[in-house]
């Protein structure tokens, strides 16, 4: 479903980052992490 919303080009890109973020935010808690990122996108 978000592949084919994004796209391959940016579901690749999609796919890429989560694992760097995953690492980055791994020293939160959940809650730390969601505010974090809640206004982001």
């Amino acid at each position: 479903m978000l592949w084919e919303a994004l796209g391959t080009e940016l579901y690749e890109a999609v796919l890429a980052v989560r694992p760097a973020e995953a690492e980055l935010f791994a020293m939160f808690t959940d809650a730390d992490g969601i505010e974090a990122v809640r206004r982001r996108y």
